[in-house]
């Protein structure tokens, strides 16, 4: 059960008249962010600095969720403005004010959060939420989708280690002219938490990631989430990848492409 604590009631001088905040859903969201101790958890795994901002890497990602449900379509820069009209100490914490909910502020913990690493940190995250929400499943889910990007990027120039480039590549919502960025995901069958996500360059196949992306994770998976099997589309099969995985104890169900099997109508 979610609980948010009861704040005491305001004191008004004389004349004062008393001013009211919009709370919406992002109360719900909160209430979950902190039932799941997802801000705790980063604050473990990452050092502050608190010589440049006034709020903790895990308060300004939860800001930074809160803006992504209750401030669709705006800039990051603009995230002050909704806690303008939001009870941001009753969202956020005590003390906080959302001028130091700036950009400059959000820009660093973004930085913190990659050189930490991002697929890292939501593994941990994900694996501390399914065991508190008490999620078994033996069936994870592998999929991809594309983001686009407008505006110019110097992907011709080399990102720098460990970064993705923002490049032209398949476009899932048919936007090929657009630079694209791609995310692999994997959820776990019942309620569909992704317990697993990996940022990739725009020109990326899954055929490629795919597999790469078990491999790589394919013990955390069987040990911390206790999964049997891996379901995808036919991006995950190849006659290597059938054998790599049965040599790893990996199951998976999947497609086999029309053309491995000969004939327009194998399939």
């Amino acid at each position: 059960m979610i609980q948010l604590e009861e704040a005491e009631a305001p004191e008004f001088g004389e004349g004062e008249l008393p001013k009211s905040k919009v709370l919406d859903h992002l109360g719900l969201v909160a209430g979950m962010f902190e039932e799941l101790e997802i801000g705790d958890r980063i604050d473990e795994q990452i050092a502050q600095n608190f010589e440049e901002r006034e709020v903790s890497v895990g308060q300004a990602v939860k800001a930074m969720v809160l803006n992504g449900f209750g401030f669709v379509q705006q800039r990051l820069y603009l995230t002050p403005q909704l806690f303008e009209r939001v009870p941001t100490e009753r969202l956020i914490g005590e003390g906080v004010r959302p001028e130091h909910l700036n950009h400059g502020a959000e820009g660093r913990v973004l930085d913190d959060l990659f050189e930490y690493g991002v697929t890292e940190l939501f593994w941990d995250l994900a694996a501390h939420a399914a065991e508190k929400l008490g999620f078994n499943s033996r069936f994870a889910h592998l999929d991809a989708t594309s983001f686009s990007f407008h505006g110019d990027y110097d992907s011709e120039d080399g990102p720098a280690e460990g970064a993705i480039r923002i490049q032209k590549g398949y476009s899932r919502d048919h936007r090929p002219y657009l630079n694209q960025a791609v995310l692999d995901m994997i959820v776990e069958r019942k309620a569909v938490l992704p317990v697993l996500v990996k940022p990739l360059s725009g020109n990326v196949s899954d055929s490629g990631s795919f597999p790469e992306l078990i491999d790589r994770h394919v013990e955390h998976l069987q040990n911390v989430h206790g999964f049997d099997y891996v379901v995808a589309d036919s991006s995950l099969y190849s006659a290597d990848h059938v054998e790599t995985h049965t040599e790893r104890g990996v199951k998976f169900v999947t497609r086999v492409p029309s053309g491995v099997l000969g004939g327009e109508n194998a399939d």
